[in-house]
């Protein structure tokens, strides 16, 4: 009797192993076979891993930002902390040289002692330091140290000795020797340069000026002084007035309505120059002419031309300086023309 329970027992097992064979076997087209597809292996390989196109349409990425795929890394040149030489070209002034560099006009004055010191005059082909920061550039003398540089031009020990352009060995004390250039970030000095000054012209009858009354004639109210212009050289400390880019005899006309209180040239770098005074306080100057069309003691009326535009005097190419001044101190023009 056990015998055949045995028996029963075994051929139950092997029916049982039969029937799941049968079953993972199933021909498509089944119920099971349509619920779990069979997915050949090339086409999930292929579909995790498409291939690889640089020149496909932009993909929109997770954070709505459109990228092209690159595959070259664009490292940004880094700025420079060493002082750098520039050769002054045709039409350049301190401050347009100071917009391509990202300074103010007054640091470039202060890198270059020459300038700053030879009565306002900058040629083309003249060579120039052009710092990396805005500042001064001092050339060490006898008896100069750290101390010293910060009683004069202002900037912390510290900052000058950790300025890298300066090459110091921070573990050492700081060892300046005589003709060294040491970089003064954010430092500043004095101006000399001559456009800073009133013009040199008589007002009161000596040298060409006017000795008369002068009539009250001008409105307070300023047009531009030449038509068609570009503007090379802005208002600043030691530039106050503008520079107007013009052609060569270009028309200058007159600001405002006035008297002519000089009208010839100027030995101190404007070339041939006009100062008009309007009466009421104001004056207004046009300097670097070609050609000056009215003479001292002529009266002018608002628009009238008074010279042809030019290049004489301290000048690096055709253009206009333009000045208002009221009662003798300097004013930004751009302030007053409309």
């Amino acid at each position: 009797m056990t015998r055949i329970w045995n028996i029963l027992l075994v051929a139950g097992c092997v029916l049982s192993i039969a029937a799941t064979f049968i079953i993972s076997v199933k021909p498509a087209g089944t119920s099971l076979a349509r619920t779990v597809p069979v997915v050949p292996a090339e086409l999930a390989v292929a579909s995790s891993l498409p291939p690889l196109n640089t020149n496909s349409l932009p993909s929109l990425l997770d954070d709505g930002i459109t990228r092209r795929l690159q595959l070259k890394t664009v490292i940004p040149k880094r700025a420079s902390n060493k002082v750098t030489k520039y050769v002054v070209q045709m039409g350049d002034s301190p401050w347009s040289i100071a917009e391509k560099f990202g300074l103010k006009p007054e640091t470039i004055l202060w890198s270059n002692d020459e300038l700053n010191a030879s009565a306002g005059s900058l040629k083309t082909g003249d060579p120039l330091m052009i710092l990396p920061v805005d500042g001064v550039l001092h050339i060490v003398k006898e008896g100069d140290t750290l101390e010293t540089l910060e009683g004069i031009h202002g900037t912390p020990t510290q900052e000058i000795f950790e300025f890298i352009g300066n090459n110091f060995d921070l573990t050492q004390p700081p060892q300046l020797t005589i003709g060294q250039q040491i970089i003064i970030p954010n430092g500043y000095s004095t101006i000399l340069w001559s456009e800073a000054q009133v013009p040199v012209v008589s007002m009161t009858g000596s040298g060409g000026g006017y000795s008369s009354d002068i009539p009250n004639l001008g409105s307070g109210y300023f047009i531009w002084p030449v038509n068609v212009y570009g503007l090379s050289q802005e208002y600043w400390s030691g530039h106050p007035g503008i520079d107007l880019t013009t052609d060569f005899r270009q028309p200058v006309f007159a600001s405002d309505s006035g008297t002519v209180v000089f009208s010839g040239w100027d030995d101190t770098g404007y070339g041939n120059f006009i100062v008009i005074d309007h009466g009421n306080g104001f004056q207004t100057t046009y300097g670097h002419n070609e050609a000056n069309l009215v003479a001292t003691g002529h009266t002018v009326v608002k628009g009238q031309q008074i010279a042809e535009s030019g290049n004489t005097g301290n000048s690096t190419g055709n253009h206009l300086d333009f000045r208002i001044l009221l009662n003798g101190a300097f004013l930004n023009p751009l302030g007053y023309l409309p």
